[in-house]
């Protein structure tokens, strides 16, 4: 650790741009093949961004801004006798004559060395450098300067995340969400000087992996604190790790920096023993996690970063090439995605990448090839289907009255299910209406609530009366799924609703009694009212019979009455409550806001469970109608570590519908939850990811 404090430095945050002087920096865009990558100034001070050489900001020569006369600069009447080594260097380096009479138009002209007592000029303009003969008639040679890409600035704070995330790679490897083994070309052609902003290929691709791959994905996660690992492998005549499963953070990203600035490639690309590494590392990770379902091991990412074909092209090559491949995608499926970028000319041959994109694809995971050009390309995002979603209108809030809000009435053999998981056969049993008069019911056609995964419908039971069909007791709520593919598995879709809800109710009713005998929640006064016990909702499933003689179902609960709010999600979201009128209350413990039960009963069944399963995505009520106040939850979501079936598929056994994310899940809550005082007066370990605060 001395050694990366060393390397980085104790200052104060990273950097997303690139410093240009004290108060101006250069922001670069980064464009697919065909288009330039255009450089921006970008001033703090006005917060405008100006394209550098455009007409409204040219800039001067040195004999403009000291008022000498400047020579003509129409560029039509430039002349430019090019050398032979001049033009070579422009094939190389990618840059046109039209380029270098821009930089001659508007580039700034200072003296260049004197070589072999010829006297020279330069002109720079953004990170082009052209030099001329004393008499700017003749090219001397041309070249683009690289983009400087500033090393981030560590925090002692940072560091700490560091070291928690290494140890939670070493002993917990199973919190860790994605594992990207990356593959660098550093072959000698990665020498070659034709890539915008960048010295080398070689440079292109380290600068693209820091900023495009590693700093994006930190931007985004902003205050989380996920455990994601990148390995690093260095290809030329043999596949040699560079880095081996270090978190994904700024200590990474600096050191990526430092070995842009000290690769030097050499030899032969041979791509067969690079992926071997490859393979080996993905092997041993698959090994760690054997008793996991496949959707609860970390997703793993090949990144392949090259200029062109394999030196290794014999036949038995290429054959061993595609077996990798094959093997690692049938195994992994969906969990292994295969990213090709060829960096380079487009009369690189990239056959052989593109190849390998397809044979991942066509066996089960995900498969892309980009071809960068002289350009780099984002590899930090990808498009991901989506379901389609049922077509429908919500109910605006002031249509509340009867005459202008639709309902449907179903009356043909309706019944009322309840759910009974101690019936082994089938874990349904008939129980009677709610309003004993009632044999019917009434839902609005348009939803009055929207949520990751259901619809929710005003519903009320009704009855037959000498005059008409008459509602009968209190609102309450449908619920269905919000996409078309679920309307084929309705009733999956109930037994999974009402056996998650269930689970919840049985584990809060544990998490209660635990509260109560806790001595550091006892209320610190007589007076003062008991901890908020926590009661998830009872729900029953109204069987009929449609229009079409169909049997139909509608999932139903009770109706909410009070301000309702999600408290946790399965995503990793935390509503912490940090309102001044937030509710506590005193217990011996010390203040405690009342929500902060909600966050320890999660938390508690993480530890109970252990470590199997968190009970999150956490809504409802805080009910204070009673003699004490108490939560009301419901449509909860149940995250477990299933074990895999070795039976069948590899399919979770006991899973708990589509809002299970698995360990991704349980992961997602780990990283996010900070732990309260109802999780101390449990006695509940602190999170281990909670020292990433103790900075």
């Amino acid at each position: 650790m001395a050694s990366s404090q060393k390397r980085a430095g104790l200052q104060d945050c990273p950097p997303r741009k690139v410093a240009k002087n004290a108060h101006t920096a250069m922001k670069v865009a980064f464009a697919q093949e065909g288009e330039l990558v255009k450089v921006y100034y970008f001033d703090p001070f006005n917060g405008h961004g100006t394209q550098e050489g455009s007409s409204d900001d040219p800039v001067q020569t040195k004999e403009e801004s000291e008022g000498c006369q400047p020579r003509s600069q129409l560029t039509e009447e430039l002349t430019l006798l090019s050398t032979l080594h001049g033009q070579a260097r422009r094939e190389l380096r990618d840059i046109s004559k039209h380029d270098l009479k821009t930089v001659l138009k508007y580039g700034v002209k200072t003296r260049g060395r004197v070589v072999n007592g010829e006297k020279r000029w330069k002109f720079e303009f953004g990170n082009t450098i052209y030099i001329t003969d004393e008499e700017c008639s003749k090219e001397i040679t041309c070249y683009k300067k690289s983009v400087k890409i500033e090393h981030a600035k560590i925090t002692q704070a940072m560091l700490d995340r560091h070291d928690e995330a290494v140890r939670i790679l070493k002993d917990d490897p199973q919190l860790c969400t994605t594992h990207s083994i990356i593959i660098i070309d550093q072959s000698g052609s990665m020498r070659t000087c034709d890539v915008n902003c960048f010295r080398s290929r070689s440079d292109a691709a380290y600068g693209t992996l820091a900023l495009d791959y590693i700093a994006e994905q930190l931007y985004q996660q902003g205050d989380g604190f996920f455990v994601d690992a990148v390995t690093v492998v260095e290809m030329n005549d043999t596949g040699s790790i560079l880095i081996h499963k270090e978190p994904l953070d700024w200590i990474l990203f600096n050191r990526i920096l430092d070995r842009m600035e000290s690769a030097k490639p050499k030899c032969h690309g041979n791509y067969v023993q690079s992926l071997e590494v490859a393979e080996t590392i993905i092997e041993r990770e698959i090994a760690l996690f054997d008793d996991l379902d496949l959707e609860d091991i970390p997703a793993f990412m090949l990144v392949f970063i090259s200029d062109g074909k394999p030196s290794d092209s014999l036949p038995e090559e290429k054959t061993r090439r595609r077996q990798i491949m094959i093997q690692l995608a049938r195994k992994l499926k969906s969990k292994l995605t295969f990213l090709g970028m060829g960096i380079g000319s487009s009369g690189s041959d990239f056959e052989q990448m593109e190849l390998l994109a397809k044979v991942t694809e066509l066996h089960g995971g995900e498969g892309t090839f980009v071809h960068a050009g002289l350009n780099p390309a984002s590899i930090s995002s990808y498009e991901k289907k989506t379901k389609k979603e049922k077509v429908y209108t919500m109910k605006k809030k002031n249509s509340e009255n009867r005459g202008v809000v639709k309902v449907r009435r179903e009356s043909n053999a309706v019944s009322r299910w309840l759910f009974d998981s101690s019936l082994q056969n089938y874990p349904w049993r008939c129980v009677p209406f709610i309003n004993r008069d009632a044999s019917a019911f009434e839902v609005e056609f348009d939803p009055f609530g929207r949520g990751a995964e259901r619809l929710a419908y005003s519903f009320y039971e009704v009855k037959l009366t000498s005059e008409a069909w008459e509602r009968v007791g209190k609102a309450m709520v449908a619920k269905e799924s919000r996409y078309i593919e679920d309307e084929e598995s309705k009733e999956a879709f109930h037994t999974t609703f009402c056996r998650v809800q269930r689970k919840a109710s049985d584990l809060a009713k544990m998490f209660n009694e635990s509260v109560r005998r806790a001595p550091l929640l006892m209320p610190a006064d007589d007076e003062v009212s008991k901890p908020p016990p926590i009661v998830f909702l009872k729900c029953s499933v109204y069987e009929y019979i449609n229009v079409d003689n169909e049997l139909c179902g509608l999932l139903v609960e009770n109706y909410l009455n009070g301000k309702f709010t999600k408290y946790n999600g399965n995503n990793g979201y935390v509503n912490n409550d940090h309102a001044p009128d937030a509710a506590t209350i005193d217990l011996a413990v010390g203040e405690v806001k009342l929500t902060d039960f909600v966050q320890a009963f999660s938390h508690w069944v993480y530890e109970n469970s252990g470590h199997s399963m968190v009970i999150c995505d956490l809504q409802g009520i805080l009910d204070l109608e009673g003699w004490s106040p108490v939560f009301r939850i419901t449509d909860p979501a149940t995250c477990s570590k299933g074990k895999r079936d070795r039976t069948g598929p590899s399919r979770k056994k006991n899973g708990y519908g589509k809002t299970d994310l698995g360990l991704r899940g349980i992961r997602q809550f780990c990283s996010h939850h900070k732990c309260n005082y109802v999780c101390k007066g449990l006695s509940l370990p602190v999170m281990r990811w909670e020292t990433r605060d103790k900075a």
